[in-house]
């Protein structure tokens, strides 16, 4: 069967944002160029440039991208932690993602955006919802109530896997992550356990 145009389209977007986030992962923001970035998609610079006009453009668009596959990822770490040490298992899976490639570009976007207005008026907002959607996931997980401040825990939660990660760029070393969520599973399980069997 003939594909419609909205599949075309959407077909070469994925597969231009696909590899923006290749791009940002192995060569960094300032070496991400619309002509290596064609050349790995497969497409015309025609093609590219009809869908995203500008590389400001691109960039918000591939932020969005990261984010949803950020988002995917995380869902599906914490959809099925091994029994009886859903904690363990989130945190390891976790890991997994952050010393990954997705987070690679992510924190290429977030140091082009301290110098970029637009860009990091984009990558806020990202981050903003992909918090929101983290607690949502970190209470199902726990099976904590929908009002259950868990907001502080997230962030915290996230801050140590996101410096884990930076220093994984440094020293591609895990048994110091491994060490590290260890550490921090122990801090946070009594917290845990009393909103779990709280009144």
């Amino acid at each position: 069967m003939r594909r419609t145009q909205a599949e075309r389209s959407a077909t070469t977007q994925a597969l231009v944002l696909d590899a923006t986030c290749e791009c940002l992962a192995e060569l960094g923001y300032p070496s991400t160029t619309n002509a290596e970035i064609c050349r790995r998609a497969g497409v015309s610079r025609g093609a590219q440039l009809h869908h995203y006009p500008t590389k400001a453009e691109l960039m918000a668009a591939a932020v969005e991208h990261l984010f949803e596959k950020r988002h995917a990822e995380f869902r599906a770490a914490l959809s099925e932690p091994s029994a009886g040490e859903p904690l363990e298992s989130a945190l390891r899976q976790l890991w997994s993602i952050y010393s990954g490639s997705t987070l690679g570009a992510w924190q290429e976007l977030v140091v082009a955006s301290r110098t970029d207005p637009a860009l990091h008026a984009r990558v806020a907002e990202v981050n903003a919802r992909f918090r929101v959607e983290a607690e949502a996931t970190f209470r199902t997980l726990f099976q904590l109530p929908p009002d259950a401040p868990v907001g502080a825990a997230v962030q915290l939660t996230l801050a140590v896997l996101d410096g884990l990660a930076l220093n994984h760029v440094l020293e591609a070393d895990d048994a110091l992550a491994t060490a590290v969520l260890a550490e921090f599973k122990s801090l946070v399980e009594p917290w845990l356990e009393g909103k779990l069997h709280a009144p």
